[in-house]
């Protein structure tokens, strides 16, 4: 069987081994145990449901334990059918919950046993049956251990999680046609800036904050961080008007900003989540130009 919750199937399996183990015990809370341990599997459960639709329980479960009239000693047929015999189980197991039938007159008359004890008896013919049917149909160990459990369990969050990480991606591309493109344009623009001021050998003064404000937009675009790229594009407006030489690749930088946006405009239909304030993102970088412009008629 695929595509099912194995951890909640192998802790079923962990429930009956426990029960399994005990010599002395008391078998009610156990077997409580292992009933709860089904209603947590969706899984088990559908198995189950299968299993006894359209079983005649009473029946069924007739015909597996008789009374000798004379002599009162009980006899048990179990039924070789795998899917007869899991009906049969549920059915014990719903009946021992419900107080239909008494564990402990149950047990002995129907499970005395010159080597086993009645309750071992029962655990041999019901639960462990019952268990290893359960694991072959599933294709999970008998003898599965609380660690590797554990460890299941840490490779279904990991699988979880990288599960969760690709549907919000895809998502993510979904609102953002074409992300990946803008992302490496903006990349390759900002390196180039910095590849130009490396020659730069005056007005050194706000030369390292710009460099920190290219280097953060670069860090920027691996998070696809829309808002954060556009704020350090406005900052770069700002620390780089006294550097002639990248003036028209941070103009670059704007347009990239402009022509996305106007790309997601249009594709708004895809939920495409455009910045409110993007008119006025537009607008100060405008003035940002004609204030370079004045600086530089003025210089």
């Amino acid at each position: 069987m695929e595509n099912f919750d194995r951890v909640k199937v192998e802790n079923f399996v962990l429930s009956c081994n426990d029960m399994l183990s005990g010599k002395f015990l008391d078998i009610n809370k156990k077997l409580a145990s292992v009933m709860n341990s089904i209603t947590q599997s969706d899984d088990i459960l559908s198995f189950l449901a299968d299993a006894i639709t359209d079983y005649d329980e009473e029946n069924g479960f007739e015909s597996a334990f008789m009374l000798d009239p004379k002599t009162k000693n009980g006899k048990v047929v179990l039924p070789q059918n795998e899917k007869e015999r899991v009906a049969l189980t549920v059915t014990i197991f719903n009946d021992i919950q419900s107080g239909k039938i008494n564990t402990t007159r149950f047990l002995e008359t129907y499970f005395k046993d010159g080597r086993l004890t009645p309750t071992q008896n029962f655990l041999e013919k019901i639960i462990k049956p019952f268990r290893d049917i359960i694991c072959k149909n599933f294709g999970v160990k008998e003898d599965v251990t609380e660690e590797e459990v554990k460890e299941h369990i840490k490779e279904d969050a990991s699988k979880l999680r990288e599960e969760k990480k690709m549907e919000e991606e895809k998502e993510f591309e979904e609102q953002y046609p074409e992300i990946e493109n803008f992302i490496l344009e903006v990349k390759k623009t900002a390196r180039e800036i910095l590849s130009r001021l490396k020659f730069e050998n005056k007005k050194k003064d706000n030369l390292d904050d710009l460099e920190f404000v290219i280097n953060a937009l670069i860090s920027a675009c691996d998070s696809k961080n829309l808002l954060v790229i556009n704020g350090l594009v406005i900052s770069i407006n700002y620390v780089s008007h006294k550097f002639k030489n990248v003036r028209y690749l941070v103009r670059d930088l704007n347009d990239l900003i402009y022509d996305y946006y106007d790309f997601l405009a249009e594709n708004s239909q895809k939920n495409a989540k455009i910045p409110e304030n993007f008119e006025n993102l537009r607008e100060n970088s405008e003035n940002f130009e004609e204030e370079f412009e004045n600086e530089d008629e003025e210089e």
